[in-house]
């Protein structure tokens, strides 16, 4: 018997595996606690909440975003729709479908969460829960231009495909480090190389559709 993505979503939400915390950076760089780009490490993690937003179609799509280049932190980085809580914000779920609305045009009523994901430490200081949702296959895609300079979608079985999921090398001032990244093209078939925190999430998201986490 072959099971939807649906089905194969929900039982890997549903996996002790999906809410367990990782440290990105050191999982791929043993005694560093952080990206060289920073200048110290940082004293407390900076909380973010991340949508996860899956169109809801026989052949769904990852919503992910190109900040822009003049935002003040990942400015010009592939990212999912996502930021840092604010005091009316209901929890991490509650960030992560203002910011999707905010960013991207689609308003929480369009998203059906699934469930969240355990608290992702990447190498920059924030801690980020990524949520998951399924979004409204009408569901107009609208980028603020103030934060967003680019709105694309990528195929989910891309996406979960772990074969798609590779560790690239990097240097920063002369010193070298390690990253997650998912090289894969768009729904235009344009080349989008994923990495960092975000590329991090989505092996998460991999591995536990694939049960292999």
């Amino acid at each position: 018997m072959r099971f939807t993505w649906k089905e194969r979503l929900a039982e890997g939400l549903s996996a002790p595996a999906a809410v367990r915390q990782r440290r990105l950076f050191q999982e791929l760089n043993p005694g560093a606690d952080h990206s060289p780009i920073l200048k110290r490490p940082p004293t407390t993690p900076r909380p973010a909440a991340v949508m996860i937003g899956i169109r809801d179609t026989a052949d769904p799509t990852i919503i992910l975003t190109l900040r822009a280049p003049t935002m003040p932190s990942h400015a010009g980085q592939i990212s999912l729709p996502g930021g840092t809580p604010k005091d009316e914000d209901d929890g991490p779920v509650g960030t992560a479908l203002r910011e999707t609305d905010e960013e991207i045009g689609v308003p929480p009523s369009a998203v059906n969460v699934r469930g969240t994901l355990g608290e992702h430490f990447g190498g920059l200081g924030y801690v980020v829960t990524p949520v998951v949702g399924l979004i409204d296959p009408s569901a107009e895609i609208l980028p603020c231009p103030r934060e967003v300079d680019e709105a694309f979608e990528v195929s989910f079985d891309a996406i979960v495909d772990p074969a798609n999921h590779v560790i690239q090398d990097r240097e920063f001032s002369g010193q070298p480090y390690k990253m997650f990244a998912v090289p894969v093209e768009d729904t235009q078939g344009q080349h989008r190389n994923i990495w960092g925190l975000t590329a991090g999430i989505l092996l998460t998201l991999s591995e536990i559709v694939h049960g292999s986490a």
